[in-house]
């Protein structure tokens, strides 16, 4: 027989494709190929229709994971926005324990992550550093109103008990899920550079970064705050206040980082009402916990 001319004979026998998949509520596509006992000028049709078979398998599946996949993110964002509105529900929770309102939560996160991205942090970092600025003061609740709302200088002891509520506090967020990721802050943010802050006295880089940067926020909000035996200080002595302090109570580098920003934080936030306060916070929560 002439090579040329050579015949290939193939027996395809009982060959069947059945291609399932889930599509709207449900769709099977099948896709069957037979042969006989001798089909040999069917060979390259049935090739090219499991070549075909192949194909709309992988297109098929590949929008259904590609469904199931946005469903699970879906879901994803549920759980996050669920633990978002916990986080804030707390913080706000303890802020007005002795406060008229959980405007200082929101400015204080906010401006906590603010110098957090002028210093390169995100992802867990910056999530941390977050829940932590909402959380810091979640010992209070430990605090009894007698010394927490007192009007007037604290006594030695009261002191001593005031200063509890971190201790208190690191308690309260450990072992709560991914709330325990705002420990450094909450278990630090009275550390103070030079060691002689609480309660571990730890100093320079040995204090978390988090509880670094919230100490400096909390500070700058304090001064610039009216509170009910003060007036806002001028963003201009806030300042004077934080460099007299820097390398002692603050970490010199976040304290030059902070006053190229102070400025614009100041006008942006200082006045905000609670509300305006919680939309800038929100606007800065999906920017970090949705990636």
């Amino acid at each position: 027989m002439h090579p040329v001319h050579r015949r290939i004979t193939l027996r395809i026998a009982g060959v069947s494709l059945l291609v399932a998949a889930l599509s709207g509520p449900v769709a099977w596509l099948v896709v069957q190929a037979q042969a006989g006992n001798s089909v040999s000028s069917s060979a390259l049709s049935a090739a090219l229709m499991v070549v075909l078979a192949v194909f709309v398998c992988g297109a098929v599946l590949y929008l259904s994971l590609t469904r199931l996949n946005l469903a699970n993110e879906r879901k994803a964002q549920d759980v996050l926005e669920s633990h978002i509105s916990m986080m804030e529900a707390l913080g706000r929770a303890i802020a007005k324990r002795d406060s008229d309102s959980g405007a200082h939560n929101y400015r204080v996160a906010w401006i906590s992550a603010t110098l957090g991205e002028a210093v390169g942090l995100s992802g867990s970092r910056m999530q941390e550093l977050i829940a932590g600025s909402f959380l810091h003061d979640a010992g209070k609740i430990g605090i009894p109103d007698a010394i927490l709302l007192k009007p007037g200088m604290l006594t030695r002891e009261e002191m001593d008990v005031m200063r509890t509520h971190v201790a208190l506090g690191e308690e309260i967020v450990t072992g709560a899920g991914w709330l325990e990721g705002g420990k450094d802050v909450v278990a630090n943010h009275h550390e103070k550079w030079d060691g002689s802050g609480y309660p571990r006295q730890l100093s320079g880089a040995a204090i978390p970064q988090a509880a670094r940067i919230f100490a400096i926020a909390d500070v700058f909000d304090a001064l610039c705050s009216r509170r009910p035996f003060k007036e806002p200080f001028p963003v201009e002595l806030v300042m004077e206040i934080l460099h007299q302090s820097s390398g002692t109570h603050f970490d010199p580098h976040l304290v030059l980082e902070f006053t190229r920003l102070s400025k614009s934080i100041h006008a942006t936030i200082m006045n905000a009402t609670e509300d305006e306060a919680r939309a800038l916070m929100e606007t800065m929560v999906r920017k970090h916990f949705s990636t």
